[in-house]
Parts: structure tokens; C-alpha cells; sequence
């Protein structure tokens, strides 16, 4: 069996870090924990290369350690403020948090086993509104997209309109200054 790498010694640490931590520490850090395994993940597709099975038992076991379930539902709490903001200017960054999530659910440990019992449908709320949202969402261009984002990540495509003026998507993109502060 393929052991880790440094690479995935230097995550499968900060998990072990992070495992039996509490909030806020253990929700402090695991953005840096889902940034690391997307990168190696994204380095990965590049390379054509595959985790190790070593890497991904562990990561796994320590993904269901109950730092890290904290520390996923506040990564998962920040998915669902910017896909709320998908009409303006959120949908950028909820397209990245729902990718990084996808990565760990797809090659990790399922969204259930992650969450409160509670939350086991909750990812298909944020799914829900960017299939609501579609026709309201200024996409983002094809180019822009980012090279590595699979098509089974649909959300970075789910915009339906493409016929956005310069004023509309100014408008959109700073709705969070329009009329609120203008007293």
C-alpha cells in the first residue's frame, strides 16, 4: 500500500491538530486545512497522480474527529452566507467553498458524517439556491472559471443569463453599497 507523501503528512498533521480542538481554534483553523487538501488535490489532477490509500484513511478518521466536524460546519456555514450573496457579490467565493467541500465529500467522508444529524440535507440547501438563483447570477466568465473545476462542479456554470450590461453587472457586483448606506 502507497504510504503518504510529505505533502499529505504535512495536512494529515494539521488535522491531528485540529482534531480534538475546540471553537473557536478548531474553526479558525480548518480553512487552512481545506486549503491545503485542495491544493494537493489540484496538483493531483495536474499531475495525474492519485492520493495515497494510506492518506485517505487517515485524513478520513481524522475528518470525523470532533475538531474538525466544528470545524467543518463554520466552512460549510461560510459556503451558505456566500451562496446567499450569489446575487451580487458572493457567488465567486460560494463557487470556491462548494468545490473545496465537494473535493472532501467525493474523496474523503460523506457531507452526513461531517455535520449535526440534523444537517445531513443541508449542502442541498446551497445547492437549492443556486438552482433558484440562476437567472439572477452574474456568471462568471468561462475563462475565469478555474482550470481544474471538474464539470460534475456545475455551480460555477449554473448562471442562465449571459446578456448582462456593464451597468447591471456594477449594479449587482456592489449591490452590498446601493441604498442602505446612502442616508
Amino acid at each position: 500500500m502507497k504510504r503518504a507523501g510529505p505533502e499529505e503528512q504535512e495536512v494529515l498533521e494539521l488535522l491531528r491538530e485540529n482534531a480534538d480542538d475546540v471553537p473557536p481554534n478548531s474553526t479558525l483553523n480548518f480553512p487552512g486545512v481545506v486549503d491545503d487538501v485542495a491544493s494537493l488535490w489540484v496538483d493531483n489532477q495536474r499531475h495525474d497522480r492519485a492520493w495515497s490509500p494510506d492518506f485517505v484513511k487517515e485524513a478520513a478518521r481524522l475528518l470525523r474527529k470532533d475538531g474538525n466536524r466544528h470545524g467543518f460546519s463554520a466552512y460549510y456555514g461560510m459556503c451558505q452566507t456566500y451562496a446567499l450573496r450569489i446575487s451580487g457579490e458572493g457567488f465567486p467565493n460560494a463557487c470556491y467553498y462548494r468545490s473545496k467541500i465537494q473535493i472532501i465529500i467525493d474523496d474523503f467522508v460523506p457531507f452526513a458524517d461531517l455535520v449535526h444529524p440534523a444537517d445531513s440535507d443541508a449542502l442541498e440547501t446551497v445547492d437549492t439556491i443556486f438552482v433558484r438563483k440562476a437567472d439572477d447570477i452574474v456568471p462568471i466568465p468561462s475563462k475565469d472559471i478555474p482550470w481544474w473545476v471538474p464539470e460534475s462542479h456545475w455551480w460555477w456554470r449554473v448562471p442562465t443569463r449571459d446578456d448582462w450590461t456593464e451597468d447591471e453587472i456594477n449594479a449587482k457586483i456592489n449591490d452590498y453599497y446601493d441604498d442602505d448606506w446612502d442616508s
